[in-house]
């Protein structure tokens, strides 16, 4: 069994589609490469749902949960859990 990286990133998302891209660019810019990024879309109605699914594609690292909205909250514990 695979033990968990030793970093987990919480990335709540609604409706950040315009801030996404400089976001995940910055997190893909780190030295330290052994983490998980535990994307929650907390009920984007824009293209945020996508680009967090194309970077998921694209990195093992990454996880993207769906959920209706909610709030900030609700989206860490979501990611926490």
């Amino acid at each position: 069994m695979k033990s968990p990286p030793p970093l987990s990133v919480l990335l709540p998302v609604r409706d950040g589609g315009a801030h996404l891209d400089e976001a995940i660019e910055s997190i893909e810019q780190q030295s330290f490469g052994e983490f998980e990024v535990l994307a929650v879309d907390d009920g984007s109605t824009d293209d945020s749902h996508e680009k967090l699914r194309a970077w998921a594609s694209r990195d093992a690292r990454v996880t993207v949960i769906k959920q209706a909205a909610q709030g900030i909250v609700p989206a860490l514990e979501a990611g926490r859990a």
